[in-house]
Formats: structure tokens, sequence, C-alpha cells
């Protein structure tokens, strides 16, 4: 059966080689489906892996600030003072904005957030 739609098919063109019109639609359907499934997926997964790098930062961030505090006793004033022993830079924020890091003026506790900017 399908052999008599394909002959019938390529019996219209005459012998010329190429597509015809049903082919190309059918392809452009299925190409229409597809997009419909993925594009959604694909969607959040920049704004997700910008949160998961923030997160990451943070954590090298308190990291180099609490070996900061083994070594010295105290917090530094500000995150600058962790360059270069601690850290080779302060990482910028993925999602924009800065980090907004306060010490407690005896400096044994100093807290650091997300800030937007």
């Amino acid at each position: 059966m399908i052999a008599g739609i394909e002959r019938a098919i390529h019996s219209r063109t005459n012998g010329e080689r190429g597509f015809t019109l049903i082919e190309l639609i059918v392809v452009i359907a299925v190409l229409g489906i597809l997009a419909t499934l993925v594009v959604p997926r694909v969607a959040g997964i920049k704004s997700k892996a910008e949160k998961n790098t923030d997160a990451a930062n943070e954590k090298i961030i308190k990291n180099a600030l609490e070996r900061y505090y083994a070594e010295n006793g105290e917090y530094p004033n500000a995150l600058e003072k962790l360059v270069p022993d601690y850290l080779d830079s302060i990482p910028s924020r993925a999602q924009g904005g800065s980090w907004d890091y306060t010490c407690s003026d005896d400096k044994q506790g100093c807290e650091l957030k997300l800030k937007s900017e």
C-alpha cells in the first residue's frame, strides 16, 4: 500500500527530483510539535544556573571568611581583605547586584547577603 502511494506521488512529478508539498508540510508539522515540547523545558535553565552559581560563590566566600577567622581570630572589615591570600578575586554575582558584607564592631560576628541592584 505504501509503495502504491509512493509510486503515485512520484509519478506526478514527471521524473523531477524533489519533495512534494505534502512531504514538506509533514516535516514542518513534526518540527513544530518537537519545538513545543522542547522550548518550555529549556526556558528556565539559565536562571536556575545563575541561582546555583550565586549559591556556590556564597559558599566559597563564607569558607574564605571562616579560614580568615581561624587564622586571625577575627573577621575582616571588608571582603577585599580576603584577596589574594584566601580568594583569587571576589566572585561577581551571576544575577547582577553585589555582595552585602557587614561585620560587628568587635569583629566576632559577620553576615554575608546577596544584594540586588
